[in-house]
């Protein structure tokens, strides 16, 4: 069994803890978050705001959490190469700190460990961006070993994209993505200090009124996390921007895309189900009349939402839901299979 260590133990990382013990694919034997409190950590893993208490027993000895029946190893280092992950026999590192400085060390670790799985899309340090659904035909397992996972709004929007860019061509783009408050953001209105890059602060100063209060505009990486995938021209070709909500959970991406050629609504409907098929825990399609709060806890990176699919002529629009914890934390989940295929 693949045996997994987890750097950053915050929202991501507890989620794939938590996805883990439903799944039990894999082995978690080490953690590391630089809260000391180890009490803290199994206080965070068993009681959440969002996804409810855990159903599995909890205890802390010496430096050890107990997780049901998992024990695991806790570390309380800065850097992810100062962590004895060789101790526990880690053949996987799961990078959810967020941290950029993290993303640079680990081409430290790789030889102690096989892969680490970045969860977010650095500004440089990766070998491979991995989207499945999207280019995993390309991942290459002697070469890639510094892999990202990209991020919540690309692993959303990008399987869409592919479908609709080899059946139709797109010649433009817009896409706006409603993005709940993230732990960086402020209750209050203040100066808003960056998470990834320590000792920077944000030039975009709306960011830094109170998360509770407001929707607030702001810029996104989502083109420039797509670009990784299908090339740089994408960004030319797409627009995007974002709101971050007053709301804990659940984005939503909503797109128009101006085609090469005309479709149909019902021709379209068949190509996502063909895809759906074929990569089952990548999209789903729904028409009910679901809102955000029904789309917690879904596994899907992408839920198209059918009752706003439109189509007139060459011109689509589309909606899609997703958990951008939850969700997420599923997609890097079941990446590890794909990055260690080719290891034993």
């Amino acid at each position: 069994m693949i045996r997994i260590g987890i750097n950053g133990f915050g929202r991501i990382g507890r989620s794939i803890l938590r996805i883990n013990l439903k799944n039990q694919l894999y082995k978690i034997v080490a953690i590391n978050d630089i809260d000391p409190d180890i009490n803290n950590l199994a206080y965070l893993i068993e009681y959440d705001s969002t996804y409810g208490n855990i159903e599995h027993n909890i205890s802390v000895s010496g430096n050890f959490l107990n997780v049901g029946k998992e024990k695991i190893e806790i570390f309380n280092e800065k850097r992810i190469s100062d962590v004895d992950w060789n101790k526990q026999g880690v053949d996987v590192v799961i990078d959810s700190s967020g941290i950029f400085d993290n993303v640079i060390d680990a081409r430290k670790i790789i030889g102690k460990v096989k892969k680490v799985l970045v969860t977010h899309s650095p500004k440089a340090g990766i070998d491979f961006t991995l989207m499945n659904g999207v280019n995993e035909s390309e991942y290459e397992f002697k070469k890639h070993n510094i892999i990202s996972s990209s991020i919540c709004d690309a692993n959303a929007v990008a399987p869409f994209y592919k479908l609709i860019q080899e059946s139709c061509g797109i010649k433009r783009g817009f896409v706006t993505t409603l993005h709940p408050w993230l732990s960086y953001q402020n209750l209050l209105d203040g100066n808003l200090k960056s998470i990834s890059s320590p000792g920077h602060f944000w030039q975009d100063y709306g960011l830094g009124r109170s998360s509770i209060n407001s929707m607030i505009p702001k810029e996104t990486s989502l083109m420039k996390a797509m670009s990784e995938v299908f090339g740089k021209e994408i960004e030319t070709k797409i627009s995007a921007m974002s709101f971050r909500t007053p709301t804990s959970i659940v984005s939503i991406a909503d797109g128009t895309f101006l085609l090469n050629k005309k479709t149909t609504k019902e021709e379209l409907v068949n190509l996502m189900n063909n895809f759906k098929n074929d990569y089952p825990k990548t999209i789903s399609i729904n028409q009910k009349p679901l809102i955000s709060i029904d789309y917690i806890k879904t596994e899907y990176a992408s839920n198209i939402d059918l009752r706003w699919l439109n189509v007139k002529d060459d011109l689509l629009k589309f909606i899609i839901w997703y958990d951008n914890e939850w969700g997420y934390s599923s997609v890097t989940y079941n990446l590890v299979n794909i990055v260690m295929n080719g290891a034993y």
